[in-house]
């Protein structure tokens, strides 16, 4: 049986990649997103579809929400959506992981380089910013916990990278990583090759 890997926002530009990256390893790949019928910041939802997978190695949280907006001029509601998008969705699918995977699995955050310590910053991103930074510091949280569970937790922090968010973004257009590129060193953190790292946020320049 081909061990199951989970990829949140799974349809869109780097989601996709990632998907493609998992399916060349010998993974099965579900992809857990509104436009699959899963909302991943759904405790609810996200429950009905583990009780569907039979097995889980893998869980990318790569779900995340862009809403430009000055903070002066957004609506809480926006925040709202933009921290459940980027980071409910990663707390409420990493407990699923927890609870569900047997020792060796691995989980990789899907963060930015908008929200690495000490990185450039633009206008308009607080809210998506915010969401990222709390991944980054997620994910050492977890890497803690995981240890007793015998799963591994990272992230990336890629910088831009050329899909639709980065058309909406202030971030400038180039340079730029492509999707692919972004999608290889997950899918290598993901296997048990880069075992056993634990805790890492690998920074990806363009």
């Amino acid at each position: 049986m081909k061990p199951t890997a989970v990829v949140t926002g799974g349809s869109g530009g780097v989601g996709s990649a990632i998907s493609r990256q998992l399916l060349e390893a010998g993974y099965e790949v579900v992809d857990w997103s509104r436009s699959t019928g899963v909302d991943a910041a759904d405790e609810r939802q996200v429950q009905a579809a583990v009780e569907a997978l039979q097995s889980w190695e893998v869980l990318v949280n790569n779900a995340a929400v862009l809403i430009p907006r000055l903070l002066a001029e957004m609506r809480g509601e926006e925040w709202d959506e933009t921290l459940r998008g980027g980071l409910r969705t990663a707390f409420v699918c990493s407990r699923a992981a927890f609870r569900k995977m047997q020792p060796g699995g691995s989980i990789v955050m899907v963060s930015s380089l908008s929200g690495y310590p000490g990185a450039e910053k633009f206008p308009g991103m607080s809210a998506y910013v915010a969401a990222k930074s709390a991944l980054h510091g997620l994910t050492e949280a977890l890497a803690v916990e995981g240890r007793l569970l015998g799963i591994r937790v990272n992230a990336v922090s890629p910088g831009s990278i050329r899909t639709r968010m980065l058309d909406q973004s202030g971030a400038p257009k180039e340079p730029a990583l492509e999707p692919e590129q972004v999608a290889k060193v997950i899918a290598w953190l993901a296997s048990p090759e880069s075992a056993p790292l634990s805790g890492a946020d690998i920074r990806i320049d363009p």
